[in-house]
């Protein structure tokens, strides 16, 4: 999934998961980049790994579709 991220130019990957499990790959609390799901979520669940440091990280409120229903 990130190898695939990466070449279609990806910068940043956020993820929904374990908290325990997606650090071990890189990944870092999304609150600390100023990212917040746009639903309730403990902040240790929200994740993402910046892939390209060279292109500013983008900051907000993730939006799901509203297929998730969430």
């Amino acid at each position: 999934m990130l190898g695939a991220a990466r070449l279609r130019g990806e910068s940043l990957v956020p993820v929904l998961g374990h908290a325990e499990y997606h650090p071990a790959f890189g990944f870092a609390s999304a609150s600390w980049f100023g990212i917040r799901p746009g639903f309730e979520v403990p902040d240790e669940a929200m994740t993402a790994l910046v892939l390209d440091d060279s292109v500013p990280v983008p900051k907000g409120t993730i939006r799901c579709p509203e297929a998730f229903g969430v």
